[in-house]
Formats: structure tokens, sequence, C-alpha cells
């Protein structure tokens, strides 16, 4: 049944804006009536979007700019050097946690929480802005995907920290990044977390947090109070007030930004089932299960598939829309986000344990190895080159086993 709500002048009104809604409040004044809640968010959401765009410096916000102009990327010299002072760091975290469970894993995002398989459909009424690469192709891609806690180790499900979902599609071709060798593959990797930007920032921001989380790597409290005195210790502490909650109803970003065939953006998944988005009000309490949103999504996939629509925005202004610190929330009212997908995952085992320990001890994503045309951009992504590779290595010599980039869905049990 749809939710109805009253609706009245003072539903509408907002003080950060003297025009903000006031088409719409004007014509509900003394008066009520009866909308879908819906309806109503979607039409306050597009006033308040409105008016600030009518506020902003920044360019419209259709006059998308191309990956490589002037200002999207600041690459500095030392940027490579300092790549791998961040991989040197993690590679002593994937250490820490071998000696902890005599088993190494990634240097980040290390416990599993669901592994599936789905498609990844492309329509094909796309707009020539968004019909890019791989969604320049109309057609249904199938894909793998995993859902996974953030942290370096493995937290208790209780304990809040971001939650981070990746995917592999599949049967994806064209010009690769970083031959010689990437040439043959033909696959496409997307990383996304549940918050919008990632509070690492930049390259020099990554350096000294990851040393800082190496040094205390045992000892949360330290960490803690070597984070209270720095000057964005609210920014660091963000990731632990993230709502902890079932992961089924979280929207998932890529929080850095990529090319987008001509252009560049940020993309960005977003529930559509009701049955998704009602398990918003699960919460993990501080006694919850050791494993309890692993055994959220195996309650879940076991009885209801899963649906997302992918969304970008393109960026029209380095100042506005920056590569370079991927801490700063693009605003959607001068950068939109505009559908370009939907992904889709089957009811399903999504704790199998032979498709766990083949993803955890063999599985390869790397988008620094996808397309061209979805280059990873800024320093943030620029690091993960050197760090993804060297965490791979690291994690196959640990453990005495090869990882691979699997060309097939059928090669994932």
């Amino acid at each position: 049944m749809t939710e109805r709500i009253h609706v009245n002048q003072q539903a509408f009104e907002d003080g950060s804006s003297p025009t903000l809604g006031s088409s719409i409040a004007t014509t509900v004044r003394n008066q009520s009536f009866s909308y879908s809640k819906d309806a109503v968010k979607d039409t306050l959401s597009q006033d308040y979007n409105t008016a600030k765009r009518a506020l902003s410096t920044a360019p419209p916000n259709d006059a998308y700019l191309h990956w490589d102009a002037p200002g999207v990327e600041g690459i500095e010299p030392d940027d490579d050097a300092k790549a791998h002072k961040i991989a040197d760091t993690m590679n002593k975290m994937q250490k820490h946690n071998f000696d902890k469970h005599r088993h190494a894993f990634r240097a980040t995002h290390v416990k599993t929480q669901g592994l599936v398989k789905g498609t990844l459909a492309v329509p094909s009424d796309l707009p020539p802005h968004l019909s890019q690469r791989l969604f320049a192709h109309p057609g249904t891609y199938a894909i793998a995907a995993r859902y996974a806690n953030e942290p370096i180790f493995l937290q208790p499900d209780s304990e809040p920290g971001p939650r981070g979902m990746s995917i592999k599609s599949f049967n994806v071709h064209g010009e690769r990044l970083e031959p010689p060798g990437n040439e043959n593959l033909s696959t496409q990797d997307f990383f996304f977390n549940n918050a919008p930007i990632i509070e690492l920032t930049d390259i020099d921001t990554c350096l000294e947090i990851m040393q800082l989380r190496e040094k205390y790597f045992d000892s949360p409290n330290g960490l803690a109070l070597a984070l209270k005195s720095r000057t964005d210790a609210i920014k660091q502490h963000a990731p632990g007030m993230l709502p902890n909650t079932d992961m089924i109803s979280h929207s998932m970003y890529t929080q850095s930004a990529f090319r987008f065939g001509e252009y560049y953006g940020h993309m960005a998944m977003f529930p559509v089932l009701p049955e998704m988005k009602e398990k918003s009000g699960e919460t993990v309490s501080s006694s919850g299960s050791y494993s309890q949103i692993s055994d959220w999504l195996f309650d879940y996939f076991k009885g209801a598939p899963a649906k997302y629509e992918i969304k970008i925005q393109l960026g029209t202004s380095p100042a506005h829309h920056p590569t370079e610190d991927a801490s700063i929330v693009w605003d959607e009212a001068t950068a939109p986000y505009q559908m370009i997908g939907t992904v889709e995952f089957p009811v399903q085992d999504s704790f199998s344990q032979e498709r766990r320990v083949f993803w955890e001890d063999h599985m390869v994503l790397d988008p620094c190895k996808g397309l061209a045309a979805h280059r990873p951009l800024g320093s943030i992504n620029r690091l993960r080159k050197v760090v993804y590779g060297r965490s791979q290595k690291r994690r196959d010599e640990l453990n005495a086993k090869k990882s691979s980039d699997i060309q097939s869905i059928d090669e994932m049990p």
C-alpha cells in the first residue's frame, strides 16, 4: 500500500534559501492535499536542487568537462614514491593479520560478508553523453560481486565502520589500461563504499593515516587518540559514524573519480526494491553476533532478489567536482545523478564457502587493469595502481597461492 502523508506549507520550507520550495508552497498554502511520500520527496529534492543551482558558481550542470581538460588531474612527480611507501605500510598490516590468523588477506576490505553473481543491464536509450564506452553497448553483462567490511582487520559486525562492494563485469572489450598483457583481458572492475567520499582525501593524507593505522594496529585506543590530535579529526572519525545497518539497504558509491568515455564522474548504486530499503531499520546491536551482517545477507538472498540502479555524476568543473580531493562530496545540485543501468542479483547462496575461498585466495580485482575509457583519476586512484598489485603479490606469497585474472563468470564457483 502506498504510504500517504499530509502536506502543508511548512513541509516545503527551508531556511537555507528564501526561494526554496516557494512555487510549491504558494500552491499548497492554506490548503491540504494527500501525496505519496516518494512523490513529495522527489518534488522537494528537485525544488531544493533548482534553488541551489541558481545560487552556485558552478558551470551549467550539462556543460560536461572532458576527462583530460586542464585542472581535472594534478599529477605530482613524487606520487609514485609515496604510493610505494603506502604499499610498504599496507604490506606490514597484511603481515600483522597473517601473524594473528595464519592467513593473508587483502590490504583493505578484509572481511567478506557476501558473494553473489548477477547481471549489469545497459539500456538502449541512453543519451549520447551517457552512452560512453561500456555503457555505449546496450545489453546484459554477467557480473560477480563481493560485499565486505572496509577495515584492514577482521572486526566484529557490532563495530560500525565503512562497508564496501566490489564488482567484476565480464565480456567487456576495448582498449585496456597499462599494456602489455592487459590487452588480452575482457573484464571491468568497479569498487564501491557506503559513503560518497573517502576520508583518506589524497595521497599525502593516505600515507599519514596508513602509517598511523600500522603503528597502532593492535591499539584501537592509541589510534583514536592519534587521530583526535589531527586538524582533520572529524573527517578521520567519520567512517565510524556510518549507520551499522543491514548492507542490503545501503547505497554504494565509487567515492573517487573515473574517466567516463569523453567525460569524468562519480558512480553510485542505489537499492530499488522495497524489501531492500526496509532493511535500513535493522541495526546491528552492540551485543550482535560477530557475523550478523553476513547472516542477514545470507537470509535475504535465500528468499529475495536484489536490484540496484547504477547512476553517474558528471563533472563540469575541477573546483566544484575535483578528482584530487576525494573527501569532497560532489553536490547533486551541480552534478545530478543520471541513471546508466541496473544491477540485479537473483536468489542464491550468498556465503558459499567454496566461492568465499576462491574469491579471497584467487580473485584479482583492479580497476587499473580495466578499459582506458574508464581510467581511475586522482591521487587516491593513482596510488591504488601500486598498492593493489603489491597487496596481491604479498597475499599470494604468504598463502602460497596464485591469484589470477579470471575471464569468465563460470570460472567462479
